[in-house]
């Protein structure tokens, strides 16, 4: 893999959810080396009704709504805050989880990864109408959950990336130094994931 590499929407794979209850958009995800599945994934969903969350043992799971009016998730019975757009939640995968809708259908952006494998964060900004971001994480990726085109520059190089409305751009940092970003958008929200194996 390049040090970058750019994911479109049309590019993202469609599949059922493990539970069978509905499907996902996988946008990208880093396989394990021993083959038994993946270390990490990011995904899109869409929720139109309450209903559980599949179940998976071994990972940790970041969920935020993209659209929509928002939801509360029951983690093995214990009821979240209500959840807005662009809101985090962390909770164990193997957690009985349920889905309680607060008024229309959702989408949701999930980070799924292996709790004994990876380290991982995820954070929202929103650009007014730039932000610089830093990060030692072995991959950084950026995800555009605005209307608009986002510009996202690496300091490295000075190499400028376009990221239309839904793209996803995976910059690797095999140094672990401190690498800078800067994000330039009209009152953008991008997601940032940061991943250490």
């Amino acid at each position: 893999m390049t040090d970058s590499q750019l994911y479109l929407p049309e590019d993202y794979t469609a599949m059922p959810w493990k539970n069978g209850a509905g499907s996902t958009l996988e946008i990208v995800q880093r396989r394990s080396a021993d083959d038994s599945g993946y270390d990490w994934r990011l995904s899109i969903a869409q929720i139109d009704a309450d209903g559980p969350f599949s179940v998976f043992a071994g990972y940790r799971r970041i969920i935020s709504v993209l659209q929509g009016d928002g939801m509360v998730l029951e983690v093995d019975g214990v009821p979240s805050e209500a959840l807005g757009p662009f809101q985090p939640l962390i909770f164990d995968g193997g957690a009985q989880v349920h889905c309680r809708l607060l008024g229309s259908p959702i989408e949701d952006f999930n980070l799924i990864y292996r709790q004994d494998r990876v380290q991982a964060s995820l954070r929202w900004v929103e650009c007014q109408p730039a932000v610089v971001v830093g990060s030692k994480a072995g991959e950084v990726v950026f995800f555009n959950a605005s209307a608009g085109p986002v510009g996202v520059t690496d300091a490295r190089d000075g190499r400028r990336y376009k990221l239309a409305p839904r793209a996803t751009l995976r910059c690797i940092n095999a140094s672990g130094q401190l690498q800078r970003y800067t994000l330039e958008g009209a009152a953008a929200h991008i997601c940032i994931v940061e991943i250490t194996l």
